[in-house]
């Protein structure tokens, strides 16, 4: 059980006779209480005490008969003129005698607050069990004792089973009822930087008119533990509004986290399932969600995985929706809110809408997510990842960024697998992607801004992406790729650069997608660094498309398909390698602008059928790249002129070689070591001279 005010100063349930540690609350309350002193140096603020009230406890400012730094938040807010004192709470708060209150009293009282401990009360009232039954609850105290609700220090209960805790502290809640609501509302003035714990042990609350968890007010944070062992069931009604005109099984006006080692099940039967108006946090815990509407929403923020946590194997979301998104932040009114933080444990979505979606920002920094969409992309949105939104009514464009710096992403989706009305960054991970349609404004990747693949200097292994299906691999209105490693199936064009004339991107607004910021430049593609291998269908479907300029400056780029390269302003190839195989029917280069310059080391005629290993290697015989050659092929062209005698071989055997993902092994392509055996291709020796 918790101290009334020991919640204010403490995070750690201790139990009766023992104290709590002061220190992580001076910590929390230090900011304001330096700004006040700070503000009452400044302008000499020195408050004499008056009357003759005499000391009843030093440091109590709020005059409940303990020290806490509820103390210390109060009397700073006195001495900036923002709150007031009683005559008692004045002659408490003179800290030093000296018949005058101003920042050094302050400071004695920090001082004293840090240097002390503050011990449980026996107050058997104090309410830290609660338990359901169909028609009733019972309460008890830290001894197992039952309180009557009437005597009930810190909790209220109206209508037989809707129980309101109004101080904060630590509780103990399970049982039973089909038609009951735990409500939580603490006064902020009164319990400042108060919290909030319950510890759920098998509850099982329905309610039909009401949200069975509401939260009314918390200054600090609302807190539910599920604890290790235990299941427990939230479920509401079909029809119903709650007090603040909204609706959701849980659902809180201000932050919560929910942890622990313990089940959760949420059922929304009317909308959503969770929602929280300001942040939320999931730490850990095996939580179940289905709704009619949204899964989970945060207002301000979804984080799930505490940053400071190595070890997320307790963590399991499972979001289930039939009309509406999976996870979703949308305060659009801050741009430092607004955003779904995902940093470990396993994540799986399948919604009818978006699977997670956060107005500024959606970060991946781990876990596992796997995640599917079920709707359409004409009838709304049903993305993966998304980021960013545009206000129909207004007309207002709020622009979002999706970065994922870690972990696993499996999606597939009726619509983009991953969004941003601003930038795409794929710094890290490991993602496999497909959307389940094949026309046109289905994408894996879209940025209305630019993609970023990988960074400066980076390496092969940075990140690991595959896209076994979509209508257009990536795009977005620049296209950069720095590092990582990318394997990309499309029906059309796989890396898409929009801007210019193309019919599949204009520099107004890109079918199915919505506008570019009306800009009328063209976009760019560079290749710098990173390996990329795709495969489009036959026809006039391009590998790598750039309706603006197209520069390859380094790593390894191959191509399978009708038109490698297709760009409206001019490429240039000055370093790295890049492949193109050529069937009979295929252009090859596709069309390029005026001053291109996409020089050649090897063209070589063959007759290869799809399926068989091809490899490059240089004068000495080592791999420069390995790959399997989707379709058959007529020639094998490529760029590689830091390389001297370079030379295609087919079949063989790699030693040595490090390949640059697994999860495709369909399409194994390596680089370095060695082949052995092996055949050179047309025109060169009949064999491998090294193997």
């Amino acid at each position: 059980m918790r101290h009334p005010l020991a919640a204010i100063v403490s995070g750690h349930h201790m139990k009766k006779g023992k104290v709590y540690s002061m220190k992580n609350a001076i910590k929390r309350a230090g900011v304001l209480s330096a700004a006040a002193a700070a503000m009452a140096l400044a302008i000499g603020a020195q408050a004499m005490v008056s009357g003759a009230a005499t000391v009843t406890l030093l440091g109590d400012a709020n005059t409940d008969s303990a020290n806490s730094v509820a103390d210390a938040v109060l009397f700073s807010k006195y001495l900036v003129m923002q709150d007031v004192l009683s005559q008692q709470g004045a002659a408490n708060s003179d800290m030093n005698s000296d018949g005058k209150l101003d920042a050094v009293d302050l400071t004695l009282m920090k001082r004293q607050l840090m240097n002390s401990s503050v011990v449980e009360p026996t107050d058997d009232n104090w309410v830290t069990a609660i338990t359901y039954a169909q028609s009733s609850v019972t309460l008890k105290n830290v001894n197992g004792a039952v309180v009557a609700a009437a005597d009930a220090a810190n909790v209220t209960v109206a209508n037989n089973t809707n129980v309101t805790i109004t101080q904060p502290g630590e509780y103990d809640v399970d049982g039973s009822c089909s038609q009951g609501q735990l409500n939580v509302n603490c006064d902020k003035t009164t319990y400042a930087a108060g919290q909030v714990t319950c510890n759920l042990l098998g509850l099982e609350l329905s309610n039909s008119t009401d949200s069975p968890i509401y939260v009314t007010a918390i200054d600090d944070e609302f807190v539910l533990t599920v604890k290790n062992g235990y299941t427990n069931t939230i479920s509401d009604g079909t029809s119903y509004t709650n007090a603040d005109g909204g609706v959701g099984a849980i659902y809180s006006c201000d932050d919560m986290k929910i942890k622990g080692q313990g089940t959760l099940i949420v059922k929304g039967n009317c909308e959503d399932g969770i929602v929280c108006k300001n942040d939320l946090k999931i730490w850990n815990g095996d939580i179940q969600v289905t709704a009619v509407d949204d899964g989970i929403r945060g207002k301000d923020s979804v984080r799930i995985g505490d940053p400071d946590d190595t070890d997320y194997t307790s963590l399991k979301v499972n979001v289930t929706t039939t009309s509406g998104d999976g996870i979703k932040s949308t305060d659009e009114s801050d741009t430092t809110c607004g955003f779904v933080r995902v940093t470990g444990g396993t994540v799986n979505v399948n919604s009818y809408g978006d699977a997670i979606s956060g107005v500024y920002n959606v970060e991946v920094n781990g876990g596992s997510l796997n995640l599917t969409t079920t709707g359409s992309k004409d009838s709304g949105s049903a993305k993966g990842l998304k980021a960013g939104y545009t206000d129909d009514s207004t007309g207002t464009a709020y622009t979002g960024n999706v970065t994922v710096n870690g972990g696993y992403i499996y999606a597939k989706t009726n619509d983009d697998c991953i969004n941003a009305n601003g930038d795409v960054n794929i710094l890290g991970g490991q993602l496999e992607l497909q959307t389940t349609g094949n026309t046109s404004g289905y994408q894996a990747l879209h940025a209305d801004t630019s993609v970023y693949l990988g960074t400066d200097g980076g390496a092969y292994s940075d990140f690991q992406l595959v896209i076994y299906n979509a209508y257009e691999g990536i795009e977005a209105y620049n296209i950069y790729q720095k590092s990582g490693s990318t394997v990309v199936t499309s029906n059309d064009d796989a890396y898409n650069v929009a801007g210019g004339a193309d019919n599949s991107g204009s520099s107004g607004m890109w079918p199915g997608q919505g506008g570019m910021g009306g800009s009328s430049s063209a976009g760019v593609l560079e290749i710098s660094g990173g390996f990329s291998i795709i495969s489009v269908q036959d026809g006039d479907h391009d590998g790598y498309d750039s309706n603006g300029s197209l520069t390859i400056s380094g790593g390894i780029c191959i191509t399978n398909g009708n038109e490698a390269f297709d760009c409206d302003g001019g490429a240039n190839y000055t370093g790295g390698v890049y492949i193109k195989n050529v069937g009979s029917q295929m252009g090859g280069m596709g069309g390029m602008g005026g001053g291109s310059s996409m020089t050649e080391s090897v063209n070589v005629s063959c007759s290869l059928t799809a399926g068989t290993r091809v490899t490059l290697c240089d004068g000495s015989g080592n791999v420069i790249v390995s790959f399997i050659n989707d379709k058959n092929a007529s020639s094998l062209v490529a760029g590689c002129t830091a390389y001297s005698g370079a030379t295609f071989y087919t079949g063989g055997t790699l030693s040595g070689s490090t390949y640059f993902q697994e999860m495709d092994d369909t399409q194994l392509a390596a680089y370095g070591g060695t082949l052995t055996g092996g055949t050179a291709v047309s025109g060169s020796s009949s064999s491998n001279p090294w193997g």
